[in-house]
């Protein structure tokens, strides 16, 4: 095929994970070099995601455990619409990427109210960048 362009000899951050790891790396290491994979995708993430959180805990008391590591811009505690209960997990937004970064490296496997938090950098949501606008067809004609 003529014109045809083959990407594969191009690695992906998942095959550059599966080849720059030696097996005598600790698990901070490896934990450090994922989070340097993940940013390849997202460059500008100052938003983390908090899952397995308590179902008691609130947004206030989120925002106060996290600004040890900066300004908190905004906690969204994701409820569930007819009970109003949490449902274990919350986006935590900060001013800047370092401060994000920061949360995630000193908060991820804590304990808050008995429950172990994991805390990992939010990815946008599908379908919101690099997909087509949704259309439905031509215009029709209006009949004057």
């Amino acid at each position: 095929m003529l014109g045809a362009v083959s990407f594969a000899s191009f690695p992906t951050p998942r095959t550059l994970l599966r080849y720059q790891l030696a097996p005598t790396m600790k698990l901070t290491s490896i934990k450090a070099f994922k989070v340097r994979a993940s940013l390849l995708h997202f460059p500008l993430a100052s938003r983390i995601l908090v899952r397995n959180l308590p179902y008691s805990i609130s947004e206030t008391s989120l925002s106060k455990e996290f600004s040890n590591f900066g300004q908190v811009v905004e906690v969204k505690l994701a409820k569930d619409e007819a009970t109003q209960r949490s449902k274990g997990f919350a986006f935590v937004q900060y001013n800047s990427q370092d401060e994000a970064m920061l949360a995630l490296e000193n908060m991820d496997h804590k304990s808050i109210d008995g429950r172990v938090i994991y805390v990992e950098i939010a990815k946008p949501k599908k379908g919101v960048f690099g997909t087509y606008p949704i259309t439905s067809g031509p215009p029709s004609e209006q009949n004057s």
